[in-house]
């Protein structure tokens, strides 16, 4: 019997009268509630995830091979998870066991939920704080606030876990707790990416939560949700969280097929019927809180991972809706060497705009509607018209612009050297040089824009932002030619 036998409610037990893979059916345990942790004479646990009119429905937890007439009983200590700060730099599986070779967790009584609620409206408060990314392409362009749920949604090969690995590298030194949650995924692609998170470049404050590929359906499946757990608990601390989920199509996949197992009557794309409102309910979690649940927050990025590009698929319309915004990635533009290879025209933030100050508000306006006529008069170009040095001025601007928001994907800037070095756009350092002369000095300009003492005064601008754009570009402008005479000429 299994060692634990004093946590067992007495004279219950439970009998497998039917098994499906890691499906069971069983007789008894009339103590039985959804969620609670029953275990065999081996130690193998299941959960109980539905109740009958004279059985209840469990999976397996653990890896076995149950037959009819094997016993269970409930564990009333449920799934014990440490949680705390000592799992900062730790991996870990769905069960709260170390998967990283570096020895246990000190003992918990605390158990998992798995059916947790979010927060209400009472709990929450407005989102007033940008998590920053170092990439003007998102922190100008695509804001994400703390509490938001912003999806990154592209094809094989975009540049999405490239660019989650920047933002996670980005809160170094900050107090930001990164959880990065793999859901299903290989086991070469997990250590590749705990490697670089785990580097000297990484966040110290990192935790990997992960299940593998080979993993049981039902450990990807609760991958997301012990996340969300482990996030909370250091939100109800008062901290602030960043959570990726990578990636929510395959826990979509996952959850599809133990609803086919058990019976369940397939939706389109044979999907669960209720698979949205499971998928939202998670995101639900994620927020910005008040002192009544700690005053944390809880930033939630799901990954998406589409087959070509585009977001019509179910999965991907759902996860649209469900969320605060999405970032959409593209192949073509990584295949380019651009980074980050975000398409702006294709992508949204409802919220992170909230957080911005009034002159970087302004000035993503205007660079957005800079992309939008130069990607037109870039397609217009292609048939052979003859353009007009309006038109071509306009390119040449449009391809200066697309420079300043491309990086090397382990620089950072802040977001004082952003806001300038796209304002360089619209003077003339943009609008009288090419795209070659801005991609020979754009490091030069940054690192004089973040430095240079006699540029003070226009950091100072964008800290306060209550400049206007008009009045901010004149005052870019007049230091355009200190800013010249850093740079090689043309």
């Amino acid at each position: 019997m299994d060692t634990r036998a004093h946590t067992i409610i007495e004279g219950e037990t439970g009998f497998v009268i039917k098994a499906k893979e890691y499906l069971i059916t069983l007789e008894g345990l009339p103590s039985a509630r959804v969620d609670t942790v029953i275990v065999n004479q081996k130690g193998e646990r299941a959960l109980v995830t539905a109740l009958r009119e004279d059985s209840v429905e469990a999976y397996l937890l653990d890896r076995g091979t149950p037959k009819a007439g094997d016993q269970f009983v409930i564990d009333t200590r449920g799934i014990q998870f440490s949680f705390g700060e000592h799992l900062y730099g730790r991996a870990l599986n769905v069960l709260g066991e170390p998967i990283d070779g570096l020895g246990g967790f000190p003992e918990s009584t605390v158990p998992l939920r798995m059916q947790a609620d979010a927060p209400s409206m009472n709990a929450r408060a407005e989102l007033s704080e940008q998590l920053m990314t170092g990439m003007p392409a998102v922190d100008v362009l695509i804001p994400i606030a703390k509490g938001q749920r912003q999806l990154v949604i592209g094809p094989i090969s975009s540049g999405k876990t490239v660019f989650l690995e920047s933002v996670l590298a980005r809160q170094r030194g900050s107090e930001v707790i990164c959880i990065y949650a793999f859901i299903g995924r290989p086991i070469g692609y997990i250590e590749d990416v705990t490697a670089h998170l785990m580097s000297e470049h990484g966040n110290n404050k990192s935790i990997i939560l992960a299940s593998y590929s080979n993993d049981s359906a039902p450990r990807i499946y609760l991958t997301p949700i012990v996340s969300l757990e482990l996030a909370e608990y250091f939100s109800w601390e008062g901290r602030d969280v960043l959570l990726v989920l990578d990636d929510l199509g395959t826990h979509a996949k996952y959850f599809r097929e133990i609803a086919l197992l058990s019976g369940e009557v397939p939706g389109r794309e044979s999907y669960p019927g209720d698979m949205f409102y499971q998928q939202a309910r998670l995101l639900e979690r994620g927020g910005r809180f008040n002192k009544t649940v700690g005053g944390g927050s809880i930033t939630i990025l799901p990954v998406l991972e589409t087959n070509i590009e585009d977001m019509t698929n179910l999965v991907s319309t759902n996860m649209v809706s469900a969320t605060d915004g999405h970032l959409f990635f593209s192949p073509t533009l990584y295949a380019e060497g651009h980074f980050p290879a975000t398409v702006p025209q294709q992508s949204v933030t409802r919220v992170g705009h909230k957080v911005q100050n009034n002159l970087t508000k302004q000035l993503a306006i205007r660079v957005h509607a800079l992309i939008a006529e130069y990607e037109r008069q870039k397609r217009y170009s292609q048939f052979g018209t003859q353009l007009s040095e309006q038109t071509r001025g306009l390119i040449k601007q449009g391809e200066s612009l697309q420079v300043f928001l491309d990086q090397e994907s382990t620089a950072a800037r802040s977001l004082e050297v952003q806001v300038i070095l796209l304002a360089l756009v619209f003077t003339k350092l943009g609008e009288g040089t090419d795209a070659d002369y801005v991609k020979r000095n754009r490091e030069v300009l940054a690192s004089a824009i973040s430095s240079d003492p006699e540029l003070e005064p226009l950091r100072a601008s964008v800290r306060r932002g209550t400049v206007s754009l008009e009045q901010f570009l004149r005052k870019v402008e007049s230091a355009v030619p200190r800013l010249q005479s850093l740079c090689q000429p043309h």
